[in-house]
Protein backbone atom coordinates (compact mmCIF):
# COMPACT_ATOMS: atom_id res chain seq x y z
CA UNK A 1 0.00 0.00 0.00
CA UNK A 2 1.14 3.66 -0.77
CA UNK A 3 -0.42 6.00 2.16
CA UNK A 4 1.12 8.48 0.58
CA UNK A 5 -1.64 9.02 -1.48
CA UNK A 6 -3.91 12.46 -1.16
CA UNK A 7 -7.01 13.68 -2.09
CA UNK A 8 -7.67 17.71 -2.60
CA UNK A 9 -10.23 20.03 -3.98
CA UNK A 10 -11.14 23.37 -4.22
CA UNK A 11 -14.12 25.15 -4.12
CA UNK A 12 -15.07 29.23 -4.72
CA UNK A 13 -17.90 30.09 -2.76
CA UNK A 14 -19.48 33.85 -3.05
CA UNK A 15 -19.46 33.99 0.94
CA UNK A 16 -17.31 35.21 3.61
CA UNK A 17 -14.94 33.00 5.92
CA UNK A 18 -17.03 33.37 8.67
CA UNK A 19 -20.20 31.95 6.97
CA UNK A 20 -18.41 29.25 5.85
CA UNK A 21 -16.75 28.69 9.48
CA UNK A 22 -20.50 28.43 10.25
CA UNK A 23 -21.34 25.80 7.95
CA UNK A 24 -18.58 23.88 8.29
CA UNK A 25 -18.18 23.85 12.32
CA UNK A 26 -22.15 23.67 13.58
CA UNK A 27 -23.29 20.44 13.86
CA UNK A 28 -26.93 20.71 12.70
CA UNK A 29 -25.74 22.35 9.77
CA UNK A 30 -22.73 19.98 9.35
CA UNK A 31 -25.11 16.93 9.08
CA UNK A 32 -26.61 18.60 5.69
CA UNK A 33 -22.46 17.89 4.15
CA UNK A 34 -21.92 15.05 6.13
CA UNK A 35 -24.37 12.63 4.69
CA UNK A 36 -26.45 13.24 7.93
CA UNK A 37 -23.55 12.34 10.33
CA UNK A 38 -23.62 14.01 13.29
CA UNK A 39 -20.26 15.78 14.29
CA UNK A 40 -19.17 15.94 17.96
CA UNK A 41 -16.44 17.76 19.27
CA UNK A 42 -15.73 20.87 21.37
CA UNK A 43 -13.37 22.37 18.70
CA UNK A 44 -10.20 22.73 20.68
CA UNK A 45 -6.61 21.15 19.91
CA UNK A 46 -5.73 18.09 20.86
CA UNK A 47 -10.01 17.45 21.60
CA UNK A 48 -11.82 14.11 19.88
CA UNK A 49 -14.29 14.98 17.40
CA UNK A 50 -16.46 12.27 16.24
CA UNK A 51 -19.04 11.66 13.21
CA UNK A 52 -21.59 9.46 13.93
CA UNK A 53 -24.51 8.07 11.74
CA UNK A 54 -26.14 5.51 10.34
CA UNK A 55 -25.23 3.80 6.55
CA UNK A 56 -27.69 1.04 5.43
CA UNK A 57 -29.47 0.87 8.33
CA UNK A 58 -26.13 0.26 10.66
CA UNK A 59 -24.84 2.58 13.04
CA UNK A 60 -20.94 3.92 12.92
CA UNK A 61 -18.94 6.12 14.94
CA UNK A 62 -15.83 7.76 12.92
CA UNK A 63 -13.00 9.29 14.95
CA UNK A 64 -10.00 10.82 15.18
CA UNK A 65 -8.57 14.40 16.76
CA UNK A 66 -8.04 17.77 16.33
CA UNK A 67 -4.66 18.99 15.17
CA UNK A 68 -5.53 22.11 14.24
CA UNK A 69 -8.24 24.93 14.92
CA UNK A 70 -7.85 28.72 13.36
CA UNK A 71 -11.30 29.96 13.59
CA UNK A 72 -11.98 31.39 10.42
CA UNK A 73 -9.24 29.78 8.53
CA UNK A 74 -8.32 26.15 9.29
CA UNK A 75 -9.44 22.75 10.64
CA UNK A 76 -7.48 19.92 10.66
CA UNK A 77 -7.19 16.34 12.17
CA UNK A 78 -6.91 13.15 12.38
CA UNK A 79 -9.64 10.62 11.01
CA UNK A 80 -10.59 7.10 11.37
CA UNK A 81 -13.24 4.96 9.70
CA UNK A 82 -14.64 1.12 10.23
CA UNK A 83 -15.68 1.42 6.63
CA UNK A 84 -12.36 1.23 4.95
CA UNK A 85 -11.99 -1.95 6.61
CA UNK A 86 -8.54 -1.33 8.46
CA UNK A 87 -8.02 -1.94 12.08
CA UNK A 88 -8.27 1.25 14.27
CA UNK A 89 -4.67 2.27 14.54
CA UNK A 90 -2.62 5.23 14.27
CA UNK A 91 -1.30 4.42 11.12
CA UNK A 92 -4.88 3.83 9.61
CA UNK A 93 -5.58 7.40 10.67
CA UNK A 94 -5.81 10.35 7.62
CA UNK A 95 -5.67 13.46 8.26
CA UNK A 96 -8.62 15.71 7.19
CA UNK A 97 -7.83 19.28 6.66
CA UNK A 98 -10.20 22.14 5.31
CA UNK A 99 -8.19 25.68 4.73
CA UNK A 100 -10.32 29.03 4.21
CA UNK A 101 -8.49 32.11 1.58
CA UNK A 102 -10.67 35.39 0.89
CA UNK A 103 -10.15 36.09 -2.51
CA UNK A 104 -12.67 39.21 -2.88
CA UNK A 105 -16.29 38.61 -2.79
CA UNK A 106 -15.52 34.93 -2.58
CA UNK A 107 -13.67 32.74 -0.37
CA UNK A 108 -11.83 29.70 -1.46
CA UNK A 109 -12.67 26.56 0.61
CA UNK A 110 -9.96 24.11 0.25
CA UNK A 111 -10.03 20.56 1.87
CA UNK A 112 -7.79 17.55 1.40
CA UNK A 113 -7.15 14.01 2.77
CA UNK A 114 -3.47 11.87 2.60
CA UNK A 115 -2.57 8.93 4.08
CA UNK A 116 -5.19 6.97 1.50
CA UNK A 117 -3.55 3.52 1.08
CA UNK A 118 -5.02 2.64 -2.27
CA UNK A 119 -6.00 4.56 -5.84
CA UNK A 120 -9.20 2.95 -5.74
CA UNK A 121 -9.64 4.61 -2.24
CA UNK A 122 -8.45 7.89 -3.53
CA UNK A 123 -10.49 8.10 -6.20
CA UNK A 124 -13.42 7.34 -3.92
CA UNK A 125 -12.37 10.24 -2.11
CA UNK A 126 -11.85 12.44 -4.90
CA UNK A 127 -16.03 11.94 -5.46
CA UNK A 128 -16.47 12.23 -1.95
CA UNK A 129 -14.91 15.37 -1.29
CA UNK A 130 -15.94 16.79 -5.12
CA UNK A 131 -20.10 16.04 -3.44
CA UNK A 132 -19.01 17.76 -0.28
CA UNK A 133 -17.85 20.85 -1.64
CA UNK A 134 -20.66 21.19 -3.53
CA UNK A 135 -23.18 20.81 -0.80
CA UNK A 136 -21.18 23.52 1.41
CA UNK A 137 -21.12 26.16 -1.55
CA UNK A 138 -25.06 25.61 -1.76
CA UNK A 139 -25.28 25.84 2.45
CA UNK A 140 -23.23 29.14 2.48
CA UNK A 141 -24.60 30.85 -0.46
CA UNK A 142 -28.38 29.75 0.48
CA UNK A 143 -27.59 31.06 4.02
CA UNK A 144 -26.05 34.68 2.11
CA UNK A 145 -29.17 34.84 0.41
CA UNK A 146 -31.76 33.93 3.44
CA UNK A 147 -29.87 37.28 5.19
CA UNK A 148 -27.35 35.14 7.32
CA UNK A 149 -25.71 37.82 9.39
CA UNK A 150 -21.22 37.35 8.68
CA UNK A 151 -19.65 38.35 11.46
Amino acid sequence: MDNNLISESTIPITATPATIWEVLTNPDIAKEYLHGAKIDTDWKVKSAITLSGEFNGNKYVEKGILLEVRPFVAIRYTHWSPFDGLPDLPENYRIWSYSLEAKGNKTLLKISEDNIPTEKQKNRSDEFWRGVLFKIKQLCEHRKMQGFRDT
